[in-house]
């Protein structure tokens, strides 16, 4: 594409100052020109250029979104031989390494994927899962870096950190997807191999066929403007051909539109493995979710009430209340919350 628009636009402004130069030097010669042309050519293009790297900029937002669940900084632990904390500093989450023990507060992210040693908690996986509901972790269990931690203190031992976490190989899944072509990106790649060839032979066929008709009078003199010669007059139909095969818009839409469909997904929670699966989704008709998590908002809400005895509704909620306090406070129920909500209502 940029052989062929290099090609035309020079061809387009070369053609113009030629014209320019002989109506300077014999006044009878009163050719057009075509300065506007490569102009408009270019504009285009840089356009086009520029709509395409605002798509990467924002797709890049969209991968930066997915390295900021982890958190920045952790809370580093040490332990002595007898197992007891005998210090504990903030550090750069990036400077963990295998084996280190973190604390993890409530209300904070884990650091990344380890073993729970000691303490126990409520994890909110749904960044991973989609499971609005809370997995409860005790000593043993296994956590992922960037879930967060509802309402316990955790001591986790490092087992995978930097590229080896789960949410790194995510981000990295995003990022091969967008590098990877689609079918149709593949088939306009094998064809620009020919294409740009093929209509630089066309061009130069079509001046030459329309140059040695015009030398052999194979065409009337009245179909050659007064202002032209045979030579100037193919010179255009050959530069024609060139100019309007210059922008190959499957060339330049194809790769932005795959990589800006999976940043736009990855933000949306929606993780798509190539140009392959946006390419095959166009003959999908049915589909199937394994989960309520992935179709629902993800939070618990009371939509109604139906009361069988003559009471007050705002009296029936402040007593529900009052019963899911406890049970919230041990056990986090994402419905005790829910009905805390409908109370303040």
């Amino acid at each position: 594409m940029d052989v062929l628009i290099a090609l035309g636009t020079n061809a387009a402004y070369f053609y113009s100052v030629y014209s320019v130069l002989r109506a300077a030097t014999s006044p009878a010669f009163n050719a057009s020109d075509f300065f506007e042309t490569s102009s408009m050519l270019i504009s285009f293009i840089l356009l086009g250029k520029y709509l395409e790297v605002l798509a990467r900029g924002k797709t890049s937002e969209a991968i930066a979104k997915l390295m900021d669940l982890a958190p920045k900084t952790a809370t580093l632990l040490t332990i002595d031989d007898k197992g007891i904390v005998v210090n504990e500093k903030e550090v750069d989450s990036r400077l963990i390494q295998k084996n280190d023990v973190i604390k993890t507060i409530p209300g904070s992210k884990v650091a990344c994927d380890g073993l729970v040693i000691w303490g126990q908690s409520l994890i909110n996986e749904s960044m991973i899962t989609a499971e609005s509901r809370p997995v409860t972790k005790r000593t043993g269990d296994i956590v992922i870096g960037g879930t967060l931690n509802e309402n316990g203190v955790l001591h986790i031992k490092a087992a995978k950190v930097g590229s080896e976490t789960a949410l790194s190989q995510i981000v990295r899944l995003v990022e091969s997807a967008q590098m990877a072509k689609a079918p149709v990106q593949r088939f306009a790649d094998h064809i620009s191999k020919y294409f740009m060839p093929l209509v630089i032979a066309l061009s130069f066929c079509t001046w030459v066929s329309w140059f040695l008709a015009g030398m052999f009078k194979a065409y009337p003199r009245t179909w050659i403007p007064s202002s032209m010669d045979s030579f100037e007059l193919s010179l255009q139909f050959g530069i024609s051909v060139m100019v309007v095969a210059c922008p190959c818009a499957l060339g330049l839409a194809t790769p932005t539109a795959v990589m800006v469909g999976t940043g736009v997904g990855a933000s949306l929670g929606v993780l798509i493995k190539g140009g392959q699966a946006l390419q095959s989704a166009q003959e999908v008709n049915c589909i199937v979710f394994d989960k309520t998590g992935t179709l629902t908002i993800g939070k618990p809400m009371v939509v109604n009430t139906r009361l069988f005895k003559t009471m007050v509704p705002q009296e029936f909620y402040e007593l529900i209340a009052a019963a899911e306090v406890g049970y919230c406070l041990v056990y986090d129920s994402s419905l005790g919350r829910s009905i805390h909500t409908l109370n303040k209502i």
